[in-house]
């Protein structure tokens, strides 16, 4: 577990989007119980972490829990963050014990096999719809996670939901697999390194991502419901091609690594909405398989 990170004894979402903090301060937050006195969401966020924490050790993995995230967000029905009046009055309107955290998001590392570049971490996402978990390389450098399949996730809420007992189970075979899992995706990145992307398919593939988002937000059925997730809201599109830009000034020849690089680094709490960034990107990855099993096939120089 990591404990280097201190217990808060307050936070301030008035003036921070997201606040950052360790399980013991998680555990401090008032628990929102539905009207029979049962956790909302089937279990409590911490509990939650706990029960993947427990999976970790029972297969004795090398790990470690890190930074926990909770955000805000803007909806007046059931925002991400509550502060509840009698607890305010009694331990201050910014203490720790008066907030409910309905929107909250940490990774676990696990270390074995873990390469010079990369590791390997869980992610658990809990929030207002219910719990989202996934599991992938990490690069360590830039904490950059890559969510390479579908299959690497799981929900307890949407179209391809499992119950909360499978949600915990479907965690479990990965850690029973995760040496062959890791091996499959760690091949799929070495694809990717060797895969040259040229000037022309850059602003194709920009293109592809710009159709996708309007797609997605369409009034028009016959487009929205061809596209579950974009890849990348428009923002971030703004955002993945400057620094696209950029990376083509510094490097003579791009890979669509560098374009999956670039685009994690808004996959993150502090960048992204937490209910829709494990899913943004699953959608870029495999957006980005199936571009470039059609491309013409360049050859990294020598």
């Amino acid at each position: 577990m990591n404990s280097l990170m201190p217990e808060k004894a307050t936070f301030d979402f008035q003036n921070n989007k997201v606040e950052i903090m360790d399980l013991e301060t998680l555990k401090r937050t008032h628990m929102e119980d539905d009207p029979d006195g049962n956790p909302m969401r089937d279990i409590y966020h911490f509990a939650a972490i706990e029960k993947v924490v427990d999976a970790c050790n029972r297969y004795n993995l090398d790990y470690a829990l890190e930074e926990i995230f909770a955000a805000q967000n803007n909806s007046k029905h059931l925002p991400g963050v509550a502060v509840l009046k009698k607890q305010g009055v009694h331990y201050g309107d910014k203490a720790v014990e008066a907030h409910i955290l309905r929107r909250v998001f940490t990774t676990i590392r696990i270390d074995n096999h873990q390469t010079d570049e990369l590791t390997t971490t869980i992610v658990l996402t809990y929030h207002q719809d219910g719990m989202q978990a996934a599991i992938g390389p990490c690069v360590k450098m830039c904490h950059n996670q890559c969510i390479l399949s579908a299959q690497r996730t799981v929900s307890n809420y949407g179209k391809d939901k499992v119950s909360t007992e499978q949600f915990f189970q479907t965690i479990e075979s990965w850690l029973s697999e995760f040496e062959t899992q890791m091996t499959s995706d760690r091949e799929q990145i070495v694809r990717l390194k060797n895969t040259v992307i040229t000037e022309q398919e850059v602003y194709t593939y920009i293109g592809l991502l710009t159709a996708l988002r309007v797609a997605h937000d369409s009034s028009d059925k016959r487009l929205s419901a061809r596209v579950k997730t974009y890849p990348l809201n428009q923002t971030q599109i703004n955002l993945f091609t400057e620094e696209v830009l950029k990376k083509m000034q510094e490097k003579a020849v791009l890979t669509a690594w560098d374009l999956y690089n670039i685009a994690t680094e808004f996959y993150k709490p502090e960048r992204s909405e937490i209910p829709t960034l494990v899913m943004q990107n699953v959608a870029f990855a495999d957006t980005l398989e199936q571009f470039v099993r059609f491309k013409t096939p360049q050859q990294l120089p020598a």
